[in-house]
């Protein structure tokens, strides 16, 4: 999940924000790394409240721990599989498919300077989901299909649109009104960016994965349960796997 400070507001559809109201893989932009490392979080603190937020959190998540010092990337937290230590390198992508595990790595300056605690806790689910969708836990589909965009934009529209629904739900408290707008801005952001790729060159695929995203409070599946057969992006999206 990139940092990315003061954000530009994008228009989200009526229809995507009634459907939040009823309710990374990063969270971020890269920004040169601080030659100051800034403020330190507590790394046993942030896994107690992962631990109250998600006690089966251990099922997709091996480890939460700070980015290697040295790495020249600065965002909030990202999704790595165990033990990678920069998360744009080659090999760190999570893993994925029945069972998958993997690493939360943060910055720590990100998340500690300007933010609430209650904005860690919404960072810590954040990646929970995305944890939780690798391993083929949720009611997605995991897409591996070879268009990158597509891949980024629907992971983080659907880790976004989880967040804003719990957000509303009220299970973030001390939210600050500009980080549920920066959460909501996201949404839309990933959101619009799926629809002007799909919408026209494969409506029918966008059709199937906007019916998903429009629900995501619907999204969890219990822990260790089958998710749906119903609803498939593509052939290849079916095919759980690894990633190399």
């Amino acid at each position: 999940m990139p940092n990315q400070g003061k954000r530009r507001r994008t228009r989200i559809p009526t229809d995507l924000l009634a459907a939040a109201g009823a309710l990374c893989l990063s969270a971020g932009v890269v920004l040169a790394a601080p030659a100051d490392p800034g403020p330190r979080l507590d790394q046993q603190a942030l896994v107690r409240t992962l631990s109250l937020l998600r006690p089966d959190y251990p099922l997709y998540i091996s480890s939460v721990r700070p980015l290697t010092p040295g790495v020249a990337r600065r965002l909030y937290m990202a999704l790595v599989r165990p033990g990678a230590t920069d998360p744009a390198g080659r090999g760190s992508a999570p893993n994925a498919g029945p069972g998958a595990r993997n690493d939360i790595v943060y910055d720590e300056a990100s998340i500690a300077t300007g933010h609430s605690v209650a904005w860690r806790s919404l960072l810590l689910e954040h990646e929970y989901f995305h944890a939780r969708h690798m391993a083929g836990a949720t009611l997605l589909p995991v897409v591996r299909d070879g268009v990158p965009e597509i891949e980024r934009h629907y992971n983080e529209a659907a880790a976004w649109g989880f967040n804003v629904a719990e957000a509303r739900a009220g299970r973030y408290p001390g939210l600050s009104p500009d980080e549920f707008r920066e959460a909501l801005d996201r949404l839309g952001e990933h959101y619009a960016a799926l629809r002007a790729i799909l919408k026209d060159s494969d409506p029918a695929r966008w059709s199937r994965i906007s019916e998903l995203l429009l629900r995501p409070e619907t999204l969890l599946t219990p822990a260790g349960a089958t998710p749906s057969e119903g609803v498939r992006l593509s052939a290849a999206s079916h095919r759980e796997r690894s990633t190399p």
